[in-house]
């Protein structure tokens, strides 16, 4: 549970006794006492939540000592303090201890000695050297220590400052400052990180960004991009299947996360400049550059960085509410089992058990005003990683143009409602990111034209962006939209997730091809919108380990299936989704359910498994082809396609496994406790 170790168990276990200590020293600075250095928003905050995440990861190690210095801490961070730490590290750690330790501000460069300087809270622009904290000097206290194993994580970067979207997103952690010449490079420092690395198997350093980038802090996050990540990594999405998080397997997730998110941001500034140019507006917002996290690393060591910690605080801040209010259709259900699991979300589905069509007002009135508390709890202090409230509406209904610019979505019992009343409440809902989905059905080509005046008048700029999507279909083709919602979001990787951007690109390319108008907008967003957020499991890769383990083992077994005749399976994607849809599930509101309505398993793909007779699956006692159906799509619904193959390979490792211990195996591979239980207890009630 804590950073250590060239590769071996002894490191862990002398973690664990209290043989071996763990130090860990965090420095972040946000103000500057030097006026040409800009202030920065997050350091201490970066500071604090890595602390905790590191508390939480090294829980197990009884001996360990964290030194913090930042603005808001009792030891400030100057430069007389972090040297005064330093010291104290480097004389008094043993060869078996480890030291971590992270920085978080801006970096420069020396102009006349070209040495790399991270700058303190009283460095001066004039005279780094002397009052910043040089990159050789740092590197030659730590190859004074006796600890063999040393991570050094530097969130800072040596290139221009740079604003966009009017000087309200992110900014950048930079060296150049107004008035100065300095050389935006970054090559002196890896330069130097390059020799300490090459000293020692035990050394590693994690960069934020490259040379000539910017690490960028974004205020939807809360934090650097680069540390809010490295602090999810270490909260456990960074894990191996064995629950630890190695320095390199950080890294890699650190790196594709920075690189997502900045990406992402970028997709979505593209649709938002697009739609700028479709009225006319030339001001377009520009791209993010890239931020690409490094490594600097020699040898063959394996350095632990922690372990997942066995309990982790979850705050769920994705809620949504599916209304159909024309036939209660299973397509709109499954809809909501895959926003409820792969989406990440707390759904309640109308009309429902307890609620009718006529409570809709109230619903999408809690819905809307659920961010006041939420938001509360999202910006906590003691709050580790940020998660941005995020509201889906999803609404089916005919529409009905009325005088005076007012029109009316209608519901299959005769509940009305309006177009403004609608728009009232999302504007209330200013903390929060909005998905609004407007499944429309319309009478004749007339009515086609108000679902554009249905996306202009619902527009309203929230804090963290808002993104309406809608269709209108004909009442001899009911479901099609929906149906295609469904398909597209089927058929994305959950655990890599989907951003409304790319969802909507697709989306465009479907109904296109079906001669159906989509109409979107997004607004100036402040954040990252997605509609599958990923989950970043460990499921696959729990099943390449036992893949690999288990890969001789099966070919013996399938040898013997040879000689005994025993079956052989044909496993196949199941082209159409709908051919053999999952029984109805009961509605999202009704109270004996209200735990399935927040354990409902993610759904990625729906995958089937064809028997060459049906006889042959009579070898398994007790289960039969349709059973095996049942379970396959019931688990991908948890963990995504790889369903099959671990149904598969279950089936193949134990030939008479009895029905009960079948769906046990197959629960031990969702995640989440508490969809397993209720995956077992569906599929024991069938």
């Amino acid at each position: 549970m804590c950073p250590l170790g060239i590769g071996s168990s002894d490191s862990t276990t002398i973690l664990k006794t209290g043989e071996a200590k763990l130090w860990i020293l965090l420095v972040g600075v946000n103000e500057y006492q030097d006026q040409n250095l800009p202030s920065l928003r997050y350091p201490a905050l970066d500071c604090q939540g890595l602390g905790e995440a590191l508390s939480k990861a090294t829980q197990g190690f009884p001996n360990k000592e964290v030194i913090v210095h930042h603005d808001f801490a009792a030891q400030s961070p100057t430069l007389q303090m972090i040297r005064g730490s330093l010291q104290k590290i480097v004389s008094q750690s043993k060869s078996q201890d480890t030291i971590l330790l992270y920085f978080s501000g801006h970096g420069m460069l020396e102009p006349n000695t070209q040495q790399s300087v991270l700058c303190l809270a009283d460095t001066h622009q004039d005279n780094l050297l002397g009052t910043g904290l040089g990159m050789q000097n740092l590197l030659q206290m730590l190859g004074a220590s006796s600890a063999n194993q040393q991570l050094l994580c530097l969130d800072t970067c040596h290139s221009g400052d740079l604003r966009l979207l009017g000087g309200n997103r992110g900014s950048a952690r930079d060296g150049n400052v107004p008035n100065t010449s300095l050389t935006p490079t970054t090559q002196v420092m890896m330069n130097a990180l390059r020799q300490r690395a090459a000293q020692s198997k035990g050394f590693c350093a994690l960069l934020s960004c490259d040379q000539g980038q910017k690490s960028w802090e974004f205020p939807e996050l809360g934090h650097g991009v680069f540390t809010y990540y490295l602090m999810r990594g270490i909260l456990g999405e960074a894990a191996d299947s064995y629950g630890m998080i190695e320095a390199d397997g950080l890294y890699k997730y650190v790196y594709r996360k920075t690189q997502q998110y900045i990406d992402k941001l970028n997709q979505q500034l593209r649709l938002i400049n697009q739609q700028k140019l479709n009225r006319g507006d030339h001001q377009l917002y520009p791209e993010y550059p890239q931020q690409t996290p490094k490594r600097i690393v020699e040898g063959v060591g394996e350095l632990i960085v922690g372990f997942k910690p066995t309990k982790v605080e979850s705050n769920k801040q994705r809620r949504a509410v599916v209304i159909d209010g024309l036939s209660n259709s299973k397509t709109t259900i499954e809809l909501s089992r895959l926003f409820a699991g792969a989406g990440g979300f707390e759904v309640e589905y109308l009309p429902g058990q307890g609620k009718s069509l006529s409570e809709i007002r109230g619903t999408i009135q809690e819905l809307t005003r659920w961010h006041n508390h939420s938001e509360i709890k999202s910006f906590s202090p003691s709050k580790i990683v940020r998660n941005i409230p995020t509201c889906l509406l999803y609404l089916r209904g005919r529409i009905e143009e009325i005088e005076h610019e007012e029109a009316w979505l209608v519901l299959g019992d005769g509940t009305r409602l309006s177009r403004s009343s609608l728009r009232q409440e999302l504007r209330r809902a200013q903390k929060t990111q909005q998905i609004i989905i407007l499944d429309l059905m319309i009478s004749d080509s007339s009515e086609a034209t108000s679902v554009e005046n249905w996306i202009e008048d619902l527009q309203c700029d929230t804090e963290y962006g808002q993104c309406l999507i809608a269709a209108a279909t004909s009442a001899n083709q009911p479901e099609l939209f929906s149906q295609t919602l469904l398909e597209t979001l089927v058929a994305a990787n959950s655990q890599a997730g989907l951003s409304i951007v790319k969802w909507i690109a697709q989306l465009q390319t479907f109904f296109q091809a079906k001669g159906i108008n989509l109409h979107v907008w997004l607004s100036g967003t402040q954040a990252v919108i997605d509609i599958l957020p990923g989950n970043i499991a460990t499921i696959f890769q729990d099943f390449q380990k036992s893949k690999e383990t288990e890969n001789e083992k099966n070919k013996q077994e399938d040898d013997a299936c040879v000689l005994l005749n025993k079956p052989d399976f044909k496993w196949q994607h199941n082209e159409n989704f709908f051919s053999n849809p999952p029984s109805p599930i009961p509605p999202f509101s009704s109270p004996e359910h209200s735990q399935m309505q927040k354990s409902f398993s993610r759904s990625n793909s729906d995958v089937r498994v064809s028997a060459t007779k049906q006889s042959q699956l009579n070898f398994f006692p007790g289960i039969d082809a349709n059973f095996i159906t049942k379970c396959e799509r019931e688990l991908a619904y948890s963990i995504g396609p790889i369903a099959k193959f671990i149904v598969k390979d279950i089936l193949q490792s134990h030939p008479q496994i009895s029905l009960a211990e079948f769906i046990s195996k197959l629960a031990k591979n969702i995640p989440e406790t508490k969809q397993a239980l209720e995956f077992e207890r569906r599929m024991l009630s069938q």
